[in-house]
């Protein structure tokens, strides 16, 4: 008789929930004794059962890849880290009442990510399309950090579960738009979860859920492979773990190297509650994930941040990497590792012995560049000569240039200001909605309808007015498919952002057609930018704007893909039927 394993799969599931439960308890509510004894308590038994499980599948199924053997044996060396911190700490809170909770509580939330994500990644056994499991991911989370926010230490004077609810609609769909004063309304812990927020809506929780699966379970089935794959957009299934890779060192490099430069920019008494190292965190995850949530009451306009121009080059370096788009960066980095490989083998003349793959840079990344600078530097332009005598009038030459830049580059999804946008001109106004509107690149962490979406929609005008059968860009001839995508996801926008429209001014109409018209956008696209009207929104006003923001993250065309292919799934037809021209003039 086989003898049964000492810990089943269900026993570590109910730990892990658990885990969660204990943390929030622990941070989220006021401690006494016995709640800590009990919770540290089991943060020990926890720490022992992952150990014990983690050391099971260690020696039942050995990893055949290396790196599955490397990052089992780095889970297994932190659940034995937790037992260790776990047992110092209850006996120092026991003997003297206090302990060290912060680097226990570290090692229990990343070792229930990972089983929780491990579970996840078992995407074989599920039924639901790609589709709608990515749009149900952002609902989950969004769920998840209404809940957080509404914990009592969260923040400083309460919170509605509305506001709550908008709140963390704004940080996991990286909008920006706010109701409450960030920097005041919400302590520390509140901040942090906000930041947690807009790290996982940024990236998306299935990268990072995925990677944890893939570190534990390892590669999955074929199915689960190429489910994945289609997420991240991988050239093959083979590239689908270093594509994930690739995607998390690049993004934690950027951010590290913004929280840098932003660390240094500003003065060693600021950052507020969290401190100069948090502020500058805080802004780099924001910036990049193209967040537009701030610390600061007016965001970047406040007056002892309103001419740091190296502070706002910083930032608007951090949103351009960031709505870039990952498959332009992975497309880059195996260019330029191809030109650099064959440059040291022709040094060391060893090139008669190898085969060369000629690097090459992919249409979508000639058109998401392209597409990229063309609005940034008529941004920019447009913005300084409408704005030279009006909010750009405080500035000197260079700091209305550094200004004029900073307001293109922000109002492509990321929602950070260093003027008042309600006093802006017109003329800008109308500027900065097709910049909102167009927003940032496929792939990336800023939304809109994305470069490449508004760039073939023109190059299709281009092709109608000289009477062109098909579109060519730079010899490449692009599918038609990809045209009838991008004129359902324009379609789709308008149709998004006018139902928008429509209900604010129904339900707020005294605040203006152009300030709702503005938040409305703003709110679908992801931008974050506001003409001061947020805090003065009705409860129904806000349930609209956070459906906006959710489904212009998610994007309307594939919430409506994932939605009609997981209850009508898509069927094969060989019939070829007869065409007929329709009139349009």
């Amino acid at each position: 008789m086989k003898r049964r394993p000492l810990l089943q799969d269900q026993s570590l599931f109910i730990g892990s929930i658990l885990a969660f439960i204990a943390l929030i308890f622990d941070f989220g509510f006021q401690n006494n004794f016995w709640h800590q004894f009990l919770t540290d308590t089991f943060y020990v038994a926890y720490g022992l059962l992952f150990f014990i499980r983690v050391r099971r599948i260690i020696s039942d199924s050995p990893a055949p890849r290396r790196a599955q053997r490397i990052s089992r044996y780095i889970i297994f060396g932190a659940a034995g880290m937790l037992v260790i911190l776990a047992l110092l700490n209850l006996t120092e809170f026991a003997i003297l009442k206090r302990g060290f909770i912060q680097p226990t509580a570290g090692l229990v939330l990343l070792l229930a990510v990972l089983d929780i994500s491990a579970r996840v990644y078992a995407i074989e056994r599920q039924t639901l399309h790609p589709a709608l499991a990515f749009a149900l991911s952002f609902f989950l989370l969004i769920c998840i950090g209404t809940m957080l926010l509404l914990l009592p230490l969260a923040t400083r004077s309460g919170i509605t579960f509305v506001d709550a609810l908008f709140t963390s609609t704004s940080a996991v769909c990286v909008t920006g738009l706010a109701v409450l004063d960030t920097g005041r309304d919400f302590t520390f812990f509140g901040q942090f979860i906000i930041l947690l927020l807009i790290q996982l809506g940024g990236l998306g929780m299935l990268t990072f859920t995925n990677l944890f699966g893939l570190f534990f379970r390892g590669y999955g089935s074929y199915r689960n492979r190429l489910m994945l794959k289609d997420m991240i957009n991988a050239n093959d299934m083979a590239d689908t773990f270093s594509t994930l890779i690739k995607i998390i060192t690049f993004t934690f490099a950027i951010e590290s190297i913004g929280a840098i430069c932003i660390y240094y920019s500003v003065s060693p008494d600021a950052g507020g509650q969290g401190g100069r190292i948090f502020f500058a965190i805080f802004h780099a995850i924001s910036a990049f994930c193209n967040a537009g949530f701030s610390t600061l009451s007016n965001s970047l306009y406040e007056v002892e941040y309103r001419y740091n121009y190296f502070l706002h080059l910083s930032i608007a370096g951090l949103i351009i990497l960031g709505g870039i788009g990952y498959s332009v960066f992975i497309n880059y980095y195996t260019y330029i590792k191809i030109l650099l490989k064959r440059y040291f083998q022709r040094l060391f003349k060893k090139e008669q012995d190898t085969v060369y793959r000629k690097p090459a840079i992919s249409t979508n990344t000639r058109i998401v560049i392209y597409t990229s600078l063309l609005l940034l530097l008529a941004g920019t332009a447009v913005f300084y000569v409408l704005e030279y005598n009006n909010s750009l009038a405080d500035h000197s030459g260079w700091g209305k240039l550094v200004t004029a830049f900073f307001g293109s580059v922000t109002t492509r999804t990321a929602g950070f200001n260093t003027v008042d946008t309600a006093a802006l001109a017109l003329p800008t106004l109308l500027v900065v909605f097709l910049l909102m509107w167009v927003g940032a690149s496929p792939g990336s962490t800023g939304g809109g309808i994305k470069t490449t979406t508004f760039a073939l929609s023109l190059m299709n005008i281009y092709r109608q007015v000289l009477g062109q059968d098909r579109i060519i860009f730079e010899w490449k001839q692009i599918p038609v498919h990809a045209l009838q995508r991008a004129t359902a996801v324009i379609l789709l926008s308008l149709l998004g952002i006018g139902s928008a429209i429509f209900a604010v001014v129904y339900f707020d109409g005294q605040l203006g057609v152009l300030p709702i018209a503005f938040e409305c956008i703003s709110a679908y696209s992801t931008v974050g930018l506001s003409m001061g009207i947020t805090a003065s929104l009705s409860t129904a006003s806000k349930l609209t704007l956070a459906l906006a923001m959710f489904v212009g993250r998610v994007s309307f065309l594939t919430l409506l893909t994932g939605v009609a292919r997981q209850f009508a799934p898509r069927r094969h037809n060989p019939l070829c039927y007869p065409e007929e021209d329709i009139l349009i003039n």
